[in-house]
């Protein structure tokens, strides 16, 4: 990015503690207010199971981080479809292949993994599913990192 590019604010000149509208809970769960304030959530998310040196391995592939990092797309993703009406954008970023930097950092993750060698086929595809959500990954997909991920333990 050039340094005339304007990159939008969700601040728009106002403090930030009026723009964040940040966490709150009650006996029915926990709340997040704004778009702006779940897209940096899934903007930390990204980057803590994504990071190339991971200081906590546990978190790339939790089925509870999983899980949460789905569901925060899907909630993005139909927050774009009433702007817009269509989530195009949210789509095509979705798609994964193994030119992704995610798919490489989660591939080095299952290689290294000290429960990998120790997980029959099924469960490897499973975890798979963990270790790349919120990306969409086809069965063929899935198959492709298993192997390459055997590939690497052995070599």
């Amino acid at each position: 990015m050039n340094s005339s590019t304007k990159v939008p604010s969700a601040r728009e000149g106002k403090p930030l503690y009026e723009c964040v509208k940040m966490i709150s809970s009650d006996e029915n769960g926990v709340f997040i207010g704004g778009k702006y304030d779940l897209l940096a959530l899934h903007r930390g998310l990204l980057e803590a199971r994504f990071c190339v040196v991971a200081n906590d391995l546990d978190v790339s592939g939790s089925p509870i981080l999983s899980e949460i990092h789905r569901r925060l797309v899907q909630i993005l993703r139909e927050l774009e479809v009433k702007e817009k009406g269509t989530d195009a954008s949210w789509e095509k970023w979705l798609e994964i292949d193994s030119t992704r930097r995610e798919w490489g950092v989660a591939l080095t993750r299952a290689s290294t993994s000290s429960i990998w060698g120790k997980l029959p086929h099924e469960e490897k595809l499973l975890f798979v599913d963990d270790l790349l959500a919120p990306f969409i990954v086809d069965v063929g997909m899935k198959e492709a990192f298993v192997s390459e991920a055997e590939r690497l333990r052995k070599a």
